[in-house]
């Protein structure tokens, strides 16, 4: 395990930056147990000198946890369920999937 590695572990299992949380794949597999760090961040959308403002929903969840993950999945948390509508692994490591949510 490396220095990034551990550092994801921490937090992870900090009760202040994750949740506990469910994947479910599409296909009707059994669901995954894990932990989510779940982000709000607005999103500006700019077109032709008019911008719009909106909230997205993004997960970020361990590859140890939950090693294939699939859009169209669902991941339940804190008594919501949201679709998978992309899923990537963009650190440079690839430890972590980050979720936009529907």
């Amino acid at each position: 395990m490396n220095a990034f590695a551990g550092m994801l572990d921490s937090l992870f299992a900090d009760s202040n930056m994750a949740v506990d949380a469910l994947y479910t794949p599409p296909d009707g597999g059994p669901p995954v147990p894990c932990r989510a760090m779940i982000r709000q961040p607005d999103v500006d959308w700019r077109s032709g000198g008019s911008a719009i403002g909106t909230t997205a929903r993004i997960a970020e969840i361990r590859v140890s946890e939950v090693a294939a993950m699939e859009e169209e999945g669902l991941l339940a948390f804190g008594g919501r369920t949201a679709s998978v509508q992309k899923a990537s692994r963009p650190d440079a490591d690839r430890l972590v999937w980050r979720l936009e949510l529907g």
